[in-house]
């Protein structure tokens, strides 16, 4: 049951880190190029050094091999004026500078195969990191797509809203009673406003009307053209 659990926290977590990076994609791999770029630039700090090793190597096996010639040539002379002790002494001398030189030119052949190695440690980082900088470019691009995809859904939330309400107000004005409703609305302010109490009164004649009725109305239409045009117009 135990290691049950842990399976299940395990996969769950997984699944989280795997959300985590997919929806923050550019900030990760934002941070891998920004250490990618740190190593390169240490890395090419190192090739410049062993550069360097290398050209004060080769300087220094140019300059014993100038040594060792001139000591065997020097030997050769003391040999051939008959100055053994002296020559052996050359001999010596020689041999030491034949030593270092097979050391140095040993540890010249190590920096110049560590200076390729890691040149060409140094190209193929170089390459892959111009693919995570262009992977950078596809992972922003992406993320801005998602944001507009989630704009775009929060704009079709508040188009459906819309929709919604039209269709609300549309099944109360179809309602039979909405007519008859708004009627009895404007009764009771009517009636709240005292505007109903005058109409009566101007009813009976006593006073004008406050509001104009169609009646009224068509009864001036006729007034005014039988006063204009002596044809009668037919009602």
């Amino acid at each position: 049951m135990f290691s049950t659990l842990v399976t299940l926290f395990r996969a769950r977590s997984e699944r989280t880190r795997e959300s985590l990076e997919t929806t923050h994609a550019a900030l990760l791999i934002e941070q891998k190029v920004r250490e990618a770029e740190k190593g390169n630039e240490n890395a090419k700090r190192a090739l410049a050094a062993l550069i360097l090793r290398e050209r004060h190597e080769g300087k220094a096996l140019q300059g014993l091999t100038g040594r060792m010639t001139d000591m065997e040539a020097r030997t050769r002379d003391a040999l051939q004026a008959g100055m053994e002790a002296l020559a052996g002494e050359g001999a010596n001398a020689l041999a030491d500078l034949e030593n270092e030189h097979a050391a140095r030119q040993e540890a010249l052949q190590r920096t110049r195969a560590s200076a390729r190695r890691l040149r060409l440690l140094l190209e193929k980082t170089e390459r892959r990191l111009t693919d995570l900088r262009q992977g950078l470019i596809t992972a922003r691009s992406i993320e801005d797509e998602r944001r507009g995809g989630e704009a775009l859904e929060g704009s079709l939330g508040g188009l459906g809203a819309i929709m919604e309400g039209e269709a609300v107000l549309k099944r109360a004005l179809d309602s039979p009673d909405s007519h008859g409703f708004a009627d009895v609305l404007d009764g009771i302010n009517a009636e709240l406003s005292g505007d109903d109490l005058v109409d009566r009164m101007a009813e009976e004649g006593f006073g004008a009307a406050v509001r104009s009725r169609g009646s009224e109305i068509l009864d001036r239409i006729r007034d005014n053209l039988s006063g204009g045009d002596a044809t009668p117009q037919p009602a």
